[in-house]
């Protein structure tokens, strides 16, 4: 039942590199090994539910099947969540929060929607039920690169911010937990092109000592080459050229554009493995565009491996 060591983990990358796809494939794998999972999105994304046939119940936790459930984080009602867990009248955060004078105040704190909304990671994390905790795991489909990191740091940011007093106090908390290498871990996903990859090292090279909570980096949707490696292709081509008629010309021509894509994909590997010192796992190109939840569980069977080999014991 391993899956890598981490109670929390926080799957972020570039916008459009796959991280929900590899955030339900995580939880997919993780209920079919009997962990009881959910998959928390953040800043109101409702994506997951659709690709169960559902409809998303936003804040409120959604049943995607046995083992597996979904909700969607707000950073405004992850506000009123952590502001009613403080004073217990819900009458004073309308008054406060949604007053037209005080409300756009607040709104321009930095780093507290996000702080908020990791606010929530914890609560998940602590919540408990008979002496047991709730989720054996928590997977967190985390906001695009630059807010991604904002959302990793936000806790100590507020800490910085606000240095002592209740909501210090309630961050700090937040921190100790969400922070924690031994508790939380990241997934980084990219694609395997050169902006990308860019991306993903410049990412990561700003976590600074955050690093130590990277997992797994995932080279999402990569290309099989066309055959094994190793034929002498130029040989074979000027072969299949001589005297060919237009359509195996046309093959040769595409066969040549499949390969150079390969041979890309090779290099921002290596880029990504030379700048980013953490385990990787290829996922393959999905037919087709969407993957569906046959494909999702074939991907999640694949994370889970590579993230028990990136793991320990289990928790």
């Amino acid at each position: 039942m391993t899956l890598g060591d981490r109670r929390i983990l926080m799957v972020t990358g570039k916008g459009g590199v796959g991280k929900t796809t590899v955030a339900t494939a995580i939880g997919l794998e993780a209920a079919r090994r009997g962990l009881r999972t959910v998959i928390a999105e953040t800043s109101g994304s409702q994506r997951i539910p659709e690709l169960f046939g559902l409809r998303s119940k936003g804040y409120a936790l959604l049943q995607l099947q046995d083992q597996l459930f979904t909700l969607s984080i707000t950073p405004q009602e992850a506000m009123e969540d952590y502001v009613v867990q403080q004073v217990k009248i819900r009458k004073i955060y309308e008054m406060v929060f949604k007053n037209r004078v005080m409300g756009p105040f607040i709104e321009a704190v930095p780093g507290l929607h996000d702080a908020v909304q990791l606010g929530k990671i914890f609560d998940l994390a602590r919540a408990e039920s008979r002496g047991r905790a709730d989720w054996d795991l928590i997977v967190v489909d985390a906001p695009a690169t630059g807010h991604g990191l904002s959302l990793l740091s936000s806790a100590r940011t507020m800490m910085d911010l606000t240095r002592s007093g209740p909501l210090f106090e309630g961050v700090r908390q937040v921190h100790d937990v969400v922070d924690d290498p031994k508790v939380s871990g990241v997934v980084l996903v990219s694609l395997p092109e050169e902006m990308p990859v860019n991306e993903t090292a410049e990412l990561y090279a700003r976590l600074g000592v955050a690093q130590e909570r990277v997992k797994l980096v995932v080279l999402n949707d990569v290309r099989q080459a066309p055959f094994p490696p190793g034929p002498d292709w130029p040989a074979a081509r000027a072969a299949l050229l001589a005297d060919a008629p237009p359509d195996r010309v046309e093959a040769v021509a595409l066969t040549d554009r499949w390969l150079e894509r390969v041979a890309r994909q090779d290099r921002a590997r290596e880029a990504l493995r030379s700048r980013v010192g953490r385990p990787q796992a290829d996922l393959p190109h999905i037919d087709g565009g969407q993957p569906n939840l046959a494909d999702l569980s074939s991907l999640g069977l694949q994370l889970g491996e590579a993230l028990d080999r990136a793991g320990g014991a289990p928790r």
